[in-house]
């Protein structure tokens, strides 16, 4: 082939990264051409986002199938372990930094590309993810059914909140607790998954005390509550 596909400006423009691009039309005033490269912006991350997600769940879903439920509880507690820490490590401390910590967390979840639905009471903040960008859309999108299956870990366990059937991409929310009440003695975060998981919201608290977390929340992983 002699004939060049691309000119020396089209090739220099796909080099750019998008949010280079998308300043580029903001600073020219070009409205519409800025909400196209958005929409553009979004969907890349979203692809990107969606394989990571799903190169994990399938990498889970074979070990749980090759090595039984104790090594996949043992993998998941490490592999989330490896991220998980850094992240409550790095917010911010001190008994008047809770706002900044909710702030921080909930801006860490944007990153699933979804609405949050986020309300607050007398004791605690409560984070729904509309849908869940993670989790939730893998069974709303059918990965968990037919023949190439993602792994639901049959028998009810901790990893399982002690449910049967669970989607076993949605045991590291187990792993997060744990390795929260190991190092720190409570959880950042608990979690209550969703009755009809993949169709309803689940919901992330966050208590202003955490001495104030209840008992089955230490109870239903086999945790002490210190």
């Amino acid at each position: 082939m002699t004939t060049k596909l691309f000119t020396d400006e089209e090739l220099r423009e796909m080099e750019k990264r998008t949010v280079d691009r998308l300043t580029e039309a903001i600073d020219a005033g070009d409205s519409e051409g800025a909400k196209k490269i958005a929409s553009r912006m979004y969907n890349e991350f979203l692809s990107m986002h969606d394989l990571y997600r799903n190169w994990i769940t399938a990498t889970l879903t074979e070990v749980g199938q090759r090595y039984g439920d104790q090594a996949l509880d043992e993998i998941m507690v490490e592999g989330v372990r490896a991220w998980w820490q850094p992240i409550v490590s790095n917010l911010p401390k001190g008994e008047d930094t809770l706002a900044a910590r909710v702030k921080m967390f909930a801006s860490g979840l944007h990153g699933h590309l979804q609405p949050l639905g986020i309300t607050e009471d007398e004791e605690k903040i409560e984070i729904k993810l509309r849908p869940c960008g993670s989790g939730g859309r893998l069974i709303s999108e059918g990965k968990y059914e037919g023949k190439n299956a993602f792994l639901k870990i049959k028998e009810p366990q901790a990893m399982t909140y002690n449910r049967n059937d669970y989607p076993v991409y949605c045991a590291h929310e187990y792993a997060m607790e744990k390795i929260d009440i190991e190092e720190n003695g409570k959880p950042f975060i608990v979690v209550e998954p969703a009755e009809n998981l993949g169709c309803d919201d689940c919901s992330l608290f966050i208590y202003k005390d955490p001495d104030k977390i209840p008992l089955k929340y230490y109870e239903r992983i086999g945790m002490a509550k210190p």
